[in-house]
């Protein structure tokens, strides 16, 4: 059985690690988050671990054991899964999540299994008509979290729902929507903030993925990485004030890369899971990216759910052994 005065917002941030203090680390300087630095009490740094009520930040693995640099598919399909997507594929793999990646979607997606205890779920980002007909002209492919939502045979959130304020762009304010062919004005941090705590207040669980932090990292740029950081940090004091009482916000990442500067690539640091609200000391167990999902479902569930309705990886692995 289902809580149903729980509800989890998931703000997925492409490409943040947790790493040193140094003059290579934007999160190491307070002025590029002067409200997350001023909430937290502290920057987010790798040995940075904070746990009262309401409230818990601590590093988390991303590399899952499997050598070489976390790459963004294995990255988010663990993130959306609890499954280790790199050790499924016997690497870690970047870009997109096609082929085998596609079954552990399919099989352990979060907005899926959420559905199944009976609750429900949506992806908030803003969706174009010209996307689609890129995807069928296999000029782009699809992103994980793209077939998190198709897998789970959800609508998508288009024009309609952006000029209705219920639905957001990947760089928060909007300003680039106008390549994906979506017309309308930029929005402040603020109203994106706040309309993303609207969204999340009418679901079970809500996921938000912003990639501007993983671009701002490969450019190396220091300037566009500041300015990156307090979009960020101003979108996210809007919505930590905007969000209702029963819903916990929970942010992380799926690889290392803004935190340092003097490399173009990924990196090996821990990510950061941030949890705020009134279910945020459930995810002080949480060691890696793989246990953000099987923590959230854990959470939702008031008695035991019906067999299958939560799977674990050791039974995906067993029964690929059986096949």
């Amino acid at each position: 059985m289902i809580d149903l005065s729980a509800r989890f917002l998931f703000v997925f941030l492409d490409g943040v690690g947790l790493g040193a203090a140094t003059d290579e680390n934007p999160l190491a300087y307070s002025e590029n988050l002067p409200f997350l630095s001023a909430f937290l009490g502290a920057l987010p740094l790798g040995n940075s671990r904070i746990f009262r009520p309401g409230l818990l930040l601590q590093p988390i693995d991303a590399q899952l054991g499997v050598p070489g640099l976390p790459q963004s598919a294995t990255g988010q399909t663990a993130l959306y899964t609890g499954c280790n997507a790199p050790q499924f594929r016997g690497q870690h793999q970047t870009g997109f999540a096609n082929g085998s990646l596609r079954q552990l979607i399919e099989a352990h997606g979060l907005f899926k299994r959420v559905l199944r205890l009976g609750g429900t779920a949506t992806l908030a980002n803003l969706y174009s008509p010209q996307y689609f007909y890129s995807i069928a002209r296999r000029r782009i492919r699809y992103s994980v979290g793209t077939l998190l939502n198709l897998t789970a045979g959800l609508p998508f959130r288009l024009q309609s729902e952006y000029e209705a304020e219920a639905a957001l762009f990947w760089d928060i304010t909007g300003e680039l929507a106008h390549y994906r062919g979506i017309s309308g004005l930029p929005i402040t941090p603020k109203q994106a903030g706040e309309r993303l705590a609207r969204v999340a207040g009418q679901y079970t669980v809500t996921l938000f993925e912003s990639y501007l932090t993983d671009f701002a990292g490969h450019a190396q740029d220091w300037h566009q990485a500041s300015l990156v950081l307090q979009r960020v940090d101003a979108f996210l004091e809007s919505l930590v004030n905007a969000l209702d009482s029963q819903t916990t916000l929970v942010i992380s990442s799926d690889h290392g890369n803004l935190e340092d500067l003097s490399t173009k690539g990924h990196t090996l640091n821990p990510v950061p899971l941030l949890a705020i609200g009134p279910k945020a000391a459930a995810f002080a167990g949480v060691k890696a990216i793989t246990d953000i999902t099987p923590t959230i479902l854990d959470s939702l569930v008031l008695s035991r759910a019906a067999p299958g309705a939560i799977e674990s990886l050791k039974d995906y692995e067993t029964t690929q052994k059986l096949r």
